[in-house]
């Protein structure tokens, strides 16, 4: 059961650790060095160079432990996400529904039941008891991230 409620956990979080990825691509960025490209025109020759006025503390902060930090949340949230995916398109079409109406949209099993024009309650845990037999599996890999 606790297995289960982990990978639900996953699913609601899906899009949630798609933005973390590009919040965290954002401040690694701002802490990463960045180089400028100039034009420079004298009497005699004209000529391109690269500079970086903050070379060295660009390079300290680059190597900071927030820099370390940032990349190893960016892998870890992708590594949920192309596992979520992966498991994802491996679904029939019903429980992909059962999967973004449930999960990604967070609606309730009474709206989700309605959503797919279900009359039974049986029908709809039938649904999910085979989706997370399925996503337990393919999804395992999951069961160590928290």
């Amino acid at each position: 059961m606790e297995r289960e409620r982990l990978i639900e956990v996953h699913l609601r979080h899906f899009l949630t650790y798609k933005v973390g990825i590009k919040n965290c691509q954002m401040q690694l960025n701002y802490i990463s060095p960045t180089l400028t490209t100039n034009y420079h025109k004298n009497e005699d020759y004209s000529y391109f160079y690269i500079s970086n006025n903050t070379e060295k503390v660009a390079l300290d902060r680059i190597e900071s432990k927030r820099a370390l930090d940032l990349n190893e949340e960016i892998e870890r949230y992708k590594i949920i996400v192309e596992s979520i995916q992966n498991a994802f398109n491996e679904l029939k079409p019903q429980e992909k529904d059962f999967v973004e109406y449930r999960y990604f949209s967070c609606y309730s099993i009474a709206d989700v039941k309605q959503l797919m024009g279900y009359s039974e309650d049986k029908s709809i845990y039938r649904i999910r008891r085979h989706v997370l037999d399925k996503l337990l599996i393919s999804l395992n890999n999951l069961l160590t991230f928290k």
